[in-house]
Formats: C-alpha cells, sequence, structure tokens
C-alpha cells in the first residue's frame, strides 16, 4: 500500500513558490511571483530548496535529513504521482496541469486513441488512460517514460493499449505522418527549450509552428487538439492569433493557467489552448 497525502501550492513571492508535497515543504525558483510573499510565516521551516547554478540545472539544498529520495503525493482527484526532485529543479510531476486535465474527458472523443507529445510523467493524461483513452506517449527521457510507466501502475491502470515512445518528438510525428497514422486527440506540452533523444534541438520559438503543423496531419476529422506551453514569450493574444492561422477551419480557445495558493494569491503557470 503507497502512502501518499495531498500536494497543496501553499504561498509565492519574491520570484519563489512554497509548495508541499505530502508531508515535506519544497521552496523552488519562480521568477513570474515578482510580488512580496503572502504569508512568509509559511517559509520559516522547510525540507528543501533548490538553488539554481546554471540556466537550466542546480541542486536541492535539503535541511531536513528525513527527506526522503522519492515520494508520493495525491491530486485532487485522488491519482497517485510519484516525486522524485531531480538536478532541473523538476521533482515529478507538473501540477498546473491538474487544474484542467478532468475537462478532457469530455473534450477528446470517447476511449479515443490520443498522441502525447513531450509526455514528461504524466500529468496531464494518467486520468484519460485511466477512463478507457490509449495513450502514445512521447519524451526523449528516458526517466520520464520510467516515472510515467510508474504513475499508470500506481495506480492500477492497464498498460494494454499504452504505447511509451523514446524519441525526438518531431522525428516520431514526421514517421507518423508518412504511415499515413491517425488519432482522435493530440496533446502537446511544448517546452521552451528541449533535447531529443540524439541532441535534436527544440527551441519553441523556432520550432513550435512547423510542430503543430505536422501535429495536425494525424488529426482524424473529429479530432482535438490541445496545447500547453510556459514560455514567457507569447502571450494569449498571441496564441489565439498564431494557431487561428494555422487551423482556420477550427474553434480556437485560450486561456491561462492560475492555480491558487493557500494563500490567496493567484499564481500564472502557463496557457491552454484548446482546438476543436
Amino acid at each position: 500500500m503507497i502512502k501518499a497525502l495531498p500536494y497543496k501550492l501553499l504561498d509565492c513571492g519574491n520570484r519563489e513558490k512554497l509548495e508541499l508535497f505530502g508531508e515535506f515543504k519544497l521552496v523552488r525558483p519562480c521568477p513570474q511571483a515578482m510580488w512580496p510573499k503572502l504569508r512568509p510565516e509559511w517559509w520559516q521551516q522547510v525540507d528543501a530548496i533548490f538553488v539554481r547554478t546554471q540556466e537550466e540545472k542546480g541542486y536541492w539544498q535539503k535541511l531536513n535529513p528525513q527527506l526522503p529520495n522519492q515520494w508520493y503525493v495525491t491530486s485532487s482527484n485522488g491519482l497517485i504521482w510519484e516525486i522524485e526532485p531531480n538536478e532541473f529543479g523538476n521533482v515529478g510531476v507538473f501540477t498546473e496541469h491538474w487544474l484542467y486535465v478532468d475537462e478532457l474527458l469530455d473534450f477528446f472523443p470517447k476511449s479515443g486513441k490520443i498522441l502525447n507529445l513531450f509526455t514528461y510523467s504524466g500529468s496531464n493524461c494518467v486520468i484519460l488512460a485511466k477512463n478507457g483513452f490509449s495513450i502514445t506517449a512521447v519524451d526523449s527521457s528516458r526517466q520520464a517514460i520510467t516515472t510515467y510507466n510508474h504513475n499508470l501502475q500506481n495506480n492500477h491502470i492497464s498498460l494494454v493499449g499504452q504505447r511509451f515512445i523514446l524519441e525526438d518528438a518531431y522525428k516520431f510525428v514526421a514517421r507518423e505522418v508518412r504511415r499515413r497514422k491517425q488519432y482522435d486527440g493530440i496533446m502537446i506540452d511544448a517546452p521552451s527549450y528541449g533535447r531529443g533523444t540524439k541532441g535534436e534541438i527544440f527551441k519553441i520559438e523556432d520550432h513550435l509552428v512547423k510542430l503543430l503543423v505536422e501535429s495536425y496531419k494525424l488529426l482524424t476529422p473529429a479530432g482535438k487538439m490541445v496545447l500547453t506551453l510556459h514560455s514567457p514569450r507569447f502571450t494569449p493574444k498571441i496564441l489565439e492569433i498564431l494557431v487561428s492561422q494555422l487551423f482556420s477551419t477550427r474553434t480556437v480557445t485560450v486561456s491561462e493557467l492560475v492555480p491558487i495558493c493557500e494563500s490567496g494569491v493567484g499564481l500564472p503557470s502557463g496557457f491552454l489552448v484548446k482546438v476543436s
């Protein structure tokens, strides 16, 4: 029996965020939180702080010697998630996806085939797999695919019909287009910058449009697309114009992902684009 306690976003400010992952309180960089901390007293006793030493990497300063290398939390919909902090400041889940994932159960065609690009550990799709969708999960990180697999198994989700693809996202899409494959839904959690399995570079400002255009070719006539991204280079209006121009016959909606801290302040955490 896995012991898992709830996740909570407690507070943010001074370019940091304070999160409770089960019984452990972590502090991570958060550049968009430029305002003062609302509840500074909550920040007094924390278990670890992520210290960035390079543009992408850093280390965890453990203040609690009992902090494990791996543990579990639950999201509000009752799913169990594996937590494992790494040198990039990630912990194994992107919790902002939990704001909208339940809506996707009615957005995509029922029990459809979903292509998920940049899956990471499945924060945006485990609920779909649990409800009968077949997910083709594509990521260039072996550790991410492994954690996603664990998250499925820890939630007692059958792996029948689920696919795990360790590959560069664009290369996989291009091959599927050549094979004339079709999906009922496509999900793209586009990073600002990423590397493929063979060192391929993904820069959102250079490669997003090309990836969207090629991915769209894989949709069935009734298929739908979901794009999430977190780059400060984009605004909701830019995304609305961009995606509407690319897919002029479709309905495009754009919203901002803003989880609310326990302290009461909202924390802008990216954008959600739906193409239907």
